[in-house]
C-alpha cells in the first residue's frame, strides 16, 4: 500500500497516466495546487501552483505527443501544465 501525502485539505480529483515509461499520479486538492506523484515511491515530484481558488478538477491528454496536465478550479480558469516538468 502506497499512501500519497502532501495536500493540506480534502483532495478533489484524481488520475493516472504513464509519462517516459512510469507511471504516474496526478490530484488536485482545496488547497489550490496540482500536484505530480510517483506511485513507486509515494514522492511528490511536482507541486504545480497558479490557482487562487480550490482545484476541482484534473485530467491528461496527450498534444503532439507531449502529456499535458490540465486542472479547472474556482477561479475560473483551466491551466495546462507539462507533466514533466510542470512548466506551461
Amino acid at each position: 500500500l502506497v499512501v500519497l501525502r502532501g495536500h493540506d485539505g480534502p483532495v478533489n480529483g484524481v488520475r493516472t497516466f504513464v509519462v517516459n515509461d512510469a507511471v504516474r499520479v496526478v490530484s488536485c486538492g482545496s488547497d489550490e495546487t496540482v500536484r505530480i506523484w510517483s506511485i513507486e515511491g509515494g514522492d511528490a515530484l511536482q507541486v504545480l501552483r497558479g490557482h487562487s481558488g480550490y482545484v476541482r478538477g484534473v485530467t491528461t491528454v496527450v498534444v503532439n505527443g507531449e502529456v499535458r496536465v490540465v486542472s479547472c478550479g474556482d477561479d475560473g480558469t483551466i491551466r495546462t501544465w507539462d507533466a514533466i516538468d510542470g512548466g506551461d
